[in-house]
């Protein structure tokens, strides 16, 4: 079908506002205080751009004046412009920033999301696909359902191939523009694949049928819509001269397409990112997006924003340092007019615990001896699961804390679900544990079988959980039968083991008995092994305790305990995945382990390695003038204690940048005091194997690996990946590596520390 300019919603635009109707400053006014390259980024006109903005390099300053600056001169009015970022939040202070410099008519700039920009074009032109103007948007939460229900219908198992697994394969698949047919032919020799095809075939035609989209569909289908009618393409080529995106390295294949296309008539298209900063890979994030930009566009210029103005040179030295390692990036070296600025501190922990209680005391003294507040203090990790012990000991040291964007440790399902199991272990007419886990992980014990239950065992006098006893008894059928009968069954089960059974081993039996570690894994998602560390992290708190009564009272205090807070606010903890974008004085980057950062999935895999450096790197320039990196020499993991490897990126900083405090701290020390905050310093006694406080790295228990004098050439034979050749050997000890080419799974990078690798 053909578009005219009036099936636009704001058509007064094309003919009624004049250039000179905006509010303009002097363009040059624009210009103060910028450095040569932001200036150059403002200016450039005609023709592609690709700013390289390293970390803390002002580039929303940069898109937000370019923007004024084009509107300023009159290359563009409000309606030709379109600004492409993130999140709402970052569309709307971009807007806000460019109407308090031009005026109010900036206003009617399209500055928004992917989505909503998406959103908007197919308001207007649905009818291209079919659909109504009207139709219906579905959210996470409802897609999820309606595959639940396909699922259902076809007598699918749904605890051996989860809906929200299902879900996640659809998703990934329209990220890479593949539809129920392509996906069919690209994986339909998996049987799994093939049995995804068919729900994804009917999903689509349920979404049709309803006119919905899901969130994914908003995306593709905008590319679909302009890939089906020219006129439409042409339309929105024509109208928008000039084409801003931001954050350029977190787009996928479905955002740069849309990106291209509107790109092509006028191509004034530039693009702000940074290859360093590209760290949602597991979001189909596709770094070559931006790393590719000037072989699409031979002509294009590149600026480089090197100039940081958040941090000191002593952290962009060692940010500069680790991350010249990547060899997928655009080469940048990061550089401050300002201050040196204090060395890097590492603290080598004994342990987790020593590890926490150190970091308490060190946000302490930072407090003390250099007047920050708590609000300029932040804590990160790699994965939600190091949280637990962090948190515990933020409150045995009174430090005030928030867990930004997430949930406290405690609050978690996964973890509310496993200790109302431990709980009703302990005490088996704990209704509430009761009610909360009966159909956790799903049984079919619904609202009405619960409260068929309820009734009977007022009616006979016995709990809840004695009830699931007699559910025939109590009206119950079908699969709401079965399932209760397997649930009471099952906790007749562990009652009989926690007689002989430590807490540690009754959190692991919970987990697998119960069902909810199978659950977890089924659903192959990095949100579910997020949940499933979250769960080894419990059985490790639980292996501190000597019995099930004592470790569910304490966590029930633990679980309980308001956090701190104060008018000085609050010290963040936070993964560093939630870090990007934020900025702090003060930064402490805990667990700095092999298999921990970088994290174990991204250790024989090259480019989840340069994600996993791209993260560190992030982390780090996170910091504005004092750094602090920690790792422990042994961590409890999934309640066993681990001897640990320290990270790669420590080895990768200059020396000279660190402070490394094992060669000043004595072996036995107290606590940091400060008796005026009410904190009492307490020893710390190192002679029990749960910290070393030195330093020392205490001996590593080998795996045979690293002592098998590997040759290049060699044939070997890993558990996972099967056999393979050597074809690179590098250091010695634990921080031996080797490379190996494997028969079926391509060069993998090993530690040999850590890795099953045996002589073929």
């Amino acid at each position: 079908m053909g578009v005219t300019r009036g099936s636009f919603s704001d058509e007064s635009l094309w003919d009624n506002v004049a250039a000179d109707s905006l509010t303009r400053l002097d363009p040059a006014s624009l210009l103060e205080g910028l450095t040569l390259p932001q200036s150059e980024a403002v200016t450039q006109r005609g023709g592609p751009l690709l700013v390289i903005a390293g970390a803390g390099s002002g580039k929303t300053r940069v898109l937000t004046r370019r923007i004024a600056h084009l509107l300023a001169t009159g290359d563009a009015r409000p309606f030709e412009i379109m600004a492409i970022t993130f999140t709402n939040k970052a569309a709307d202070e971009m807007r806000r920033r460019v109407v308090d410099l031009v005026g109010g008519e900036a206003d009617r700039m399209w500055v928004s999301t992917f989505h909503s920009a998406c959103l908007r074009m197919l308001r207007a032109h649905a009818e291209v696909l079919g659909y109504e103007r009207g139709f219906t948007i579905y959210d996470a939460g409802d897609a999820e359902t309606a595959v639940e229900r396909i699922m259902k219908e076809l007598n699918l198992d749904t605890k051996r191939l989860p809906p929200r697994s299902v879900s996640a394969a659809i998703s990934a698949a329209k990220n890479e523009m593949l539809s129920p047919d392509a996906y069919f032919d690209t994986y339909g020799d998996d049987p799994q694949r093939r049995r995804i095809s068919e729900i994804y075939q009917l999903y689509a035609k349920r979404l049709r049928v309803a006119n919905a989209m899901d969130f994914d569909d908003l995306l593709v289908n905008a590319v679909l819509m302009m890939k089906t009618d020219q006129h439409v393409l042409r339309s929105y080529q024509e109208r928008f001269k000039y084409l801003l995106v931001d954050e350029f390295q977190d787009t996928n294949g479905v955002q740069n397409e849309l990106v291209m296309m509107l790109a092509a008539e006028h191509r004034n298209l530039c693009v702000v990112g940074d290859s360093d900063q590209s760290i949602y890979r597991f979001r189909a994030a596709d770094v070559r997006n931006i790393l590719q930009f000037e072989l699409r566009f031979p002509d294009a210029r590149v600026i480089l924003l090197e100039q940081n103005f958040r941090s000191t040179q002593t952290i962009l030295d060692a940010a500069n340092a680790v991350i010249a390692r990547n060899a997928s990036r655009h080469a940048k070296n990061l550089f401050t007019d300002g201050d040196e600025g204090e060395k890097i501190l590492l603290y080598r922990a004994g342990d987790e615990y020593d590890e926490g209680r150190w970091v308490a005391s060190e946000l302490r003294r930072l407090r003390s001896e250099h007047g920050l507040g708590w609000n300029d203090l932040a804590v990160f990790y790699r994965t939600n699961a190091q949280s637990r012990v962090l948190e515990e000991e933020m409150l045995r040291a009174n430090v005030p804390y928030r867990v930004v964007s997430g949930m406290r440790f405690y609050d978690r399902k996964e973890i509310k679900n496993a200790l109302a199991y431990a709980r009703l272990l302990v005490n088996p007419r704990d209704e509430a544990s009761a009610r909360r886990v009966i159909n956790e992980p799903k049984r079919g014990v619904g609202e009405a079988a619960q409260a068929k239950l309820g009734a009977y065992a007022a009616e006979h006098g016995l709990s809840f959980a004695e009830a699931a006893h007699y559910g025939a008894a109590a009206g119950l059928s079908g699969r709401a039968l079965a399932g209760t009968a397997k649930f009471s069954f099952m906790l007749d089960e562990l009652r009989a083991l926690s007689n002989d059974l430590s807490p540690r081993e009754l959190i692991d039996a919970i987990v697998r008995e119960s069902g909810m570690g199978d659950a977890l894994r089924a659903e192959d998602t990095d949100e579910a092994y997020s949940r499933l560390e979250n769960l080894g992290e419990l059985a490790s708190a639980a292996a501190q305790y000597d019995t099930l009564l004592d470790f569910v009272e304490r966590m029930a205090l633990v679980a309980d305990s308001d956090q701190l807070g104060s008018g000085e606010g609050a010290i963040s903890l936070m993964t560093l995945h939630v870090a990007k974008g934020l900025e702090f004085p003060g930064v402490v980057v805990t667990g700095l382990e092999e298999t921990v950062f970088p994290h174990r999935r991204a250790l024989s895999d090259d480019a989840e390695l340069e994600e996993e450096r791209r993260l560190f790197y992030v982390g780090v320039t996170r910091a504005m003038r004092y750094l602090i990196l920690t790792h422990a020499w042994s961590r409890t993991m999934w309640g066993q204690r681990l001897e640990a490897i320290a990270s790669r990126f420590l080895q990768e900083i200059p020396s000279e940048l660190v402070t490394d405090l094992s060669s000043t701290l004595p072996t036995r020390r107290s606590s940091f005091s400060l008796e005026d905050d009410g904190f009492v310093g307490r020893s710390t006694d190192f002679t029990q194997g749960r910290a070393f406080g030195t330093g020392a790295a205490p001996p590593v228990r080998s795996t045979g690996a690293e002592k098998l004098g590997l040759v290049v050439g060699e044939r070997v034979v890993h558990d996972r990946f099967g056999p393979g050749v050597v074809v690179r050997v590098e250091g010695e000890g634990s921080h031996a590596r080797a490379a190996v080419n494997f028969d079926e799974h391509g060069t993998k990078h090993l530690v040999l520390a850590m890795t099953p690798l045996h002589r073929a």
